[in-house]
């Protein structure tokens, strides 16, 4: 099998010993596309750049578990001087851009340019596009289409961290990148609404959907037993943004309302040590934490068998999010039959409806607390078979590699014409 093209993936996020998780649905990404190219005669050859910054003093390094088979990783950690103040932003700023730069550079100079480029997450990368292009330029190839997709929920005005709060440099770095940007690649609807409102003026997309493992989250056939209690189930960062405060208080109203059910809650993830202190210390106060029979479990970290095992024991899956993209963890509960709760924010009311779930505005608790009564009382209605069904249609590897691969030769065909 030849590899008659190459398309180089710049990822502003990726597992790493800095963060275990960071970006680890960019590697789920790059698994389905290099999974779908096996066997082709034309198949591309994928080239993933990774530049994770670190503090000085500190020690990056890449996580073995993260490679993908038939993808070549360039893996370049970048120091950060770790003093404040705006010369060492500034410094930090050009380290960055001069030393991964020199990598970009160096690669292309070895193997050549390639056909297309696609940025996930622009985070620092999108400060490398001009740079990247002129170099194309100058190498006689200016027509390398870009794709871009953003995982960064920063394109509104809820997030602390939003777009119309950061600086003037991280703005330019972003507009710039717009304007070389060939095809959008989305993961929702919204999140290309949002990118169009903020970066302006019109770009084509693709919409490409966060992939599932269908291998491991999928629907499994099983009798409940009656002796096990109702499962809400939430899996997440437990970062601020997600709410899991108020998920708790809403439950804790639900067992206030309703005494006799025999419920309980069920959070995973955490790897942040403060955030899942703060919520078992917040669960304790609402009571929720009884020595003897507590309601709510905290599980930590878990690994995606252990995830996907809980999403097929669990009853719904809770999501009440501040702000989201189109949340991997929706995806895989659908995928696994799981009907879902959740805010309707950004790109979940694409993903959620009457059918496989319900939804509640963002922050009203008390919508939260009917929603999951409603889900108690009413579960049997859900055909969990259908809902994993019409979910792997969608997020299986090979529905959204088959889309994201016609995309590349449509256009790469038409460019090299």
């Amino acid at each position: 099998m030849g590899v008659a093209k190459s398309v180089w993936w710049l990822a502003g996020w990726y597992p790493s010993s800095l963060d275990v998780d960071a970006g680890n649905f960019i590697g789920r990404h790059a698994t389905a596309f290099s999974q779908y190219q096996k066997g082709r005669k034309d198949s591309f050859g994928l080239v993933l750049f990774h530049f994770p910054v670190y503090r000085l003093g500190k020690d990056a390094r890449p996580v073995p578990s993260m490679g993908v088979d038939g993808v070549e990783m360039v893996w370049k950690a970048v120091v950060q001087l770790p003093w404040g103040g705006m010369v060492c932003r500034v410094l930090n700023y050009w380290i960055y851009k001069i030393v991964a730069g020199h990598s970009l550079r160096r690669y292309a100079a070895v193997n050549g340019i390639p056909e297309g480029v696609h940025v996930h997450a622009g985070d620092k990368v999108a400060r490398l596009i001009p740079d990247l292009y002129k170099d194309f330029r100058q190498g006689g190839k200016g027509a390398v289409p870009l794709w871009y997709t953003e995982h960064w929920a920063i394109f509104n005005e809820v997030v602390f961290d939003g777009f119309g709060k950061r600086g003037w440099v991280f703005k330019r770095d972003f507009f710039r990148l717009w304007e070389r940007v060939t095809v959008a690649a989305p993961v929702s609807l919204s999140v290309q609404s949002s990118m169009h409102k903020y970066l302006g003026g019109a770009k084509p997309f693709v919409l490409f959907r966060n992939v599932v493992d269908t291998s491991v989250f999928k629907f499994k056939e099983h009798e409940k037993d009656p002796a096990l209690p109702f499962a809400f189930l939430h899996v997440s960062s437990l970062e601020p943004r997600k709410n899991v405060l108020g998920i708790l208080r809403a439950f804790a109203a639900l067992k206030q309302k309703n005494p006799s059910w025999r419920m309980q809650f069920r959070l995973l993830g955490g790897a942040n040590e403060l955030y899942l202190s703060q919520a078992r210390t917040y669960a304790f106060g609402l009571g929720l934490l009884h020595i003897f029979q507590p309601s709510v479990a905290f599980f930590g970290p878990r690994k995606s068998d252990d995830v996907a095992f809980q999403m097929q024991e669990a009853d719904a899956f809770v999501l009440f999010s501040e702000m989201e993209n189109a949340p991997c963890v929706i995806s895989e509960a659908l995928c696994c039959g799981l009907p879902v709760i959740s805010s309707a924010v950004a790109g979940i009311p694409e993903m959620v409806n009457v059918e496989n779930g319900i939804l509640v505005d963002s922050m009203d608790e008390a919508a939260l607390t009917l929603a999951m009564e409603k889900a108690y009382l009413d579960h049997k209605h859900w055909d969990r078979a259908e809902i994993a069904n019409r979910a792997t249609e969608k997020y299986s590897q090979n529905a959204v590699a088959k889309v994201l691969d016609s995309s590349y030769r449509n256009l790469i065909d038409l460019c090299a014409e």
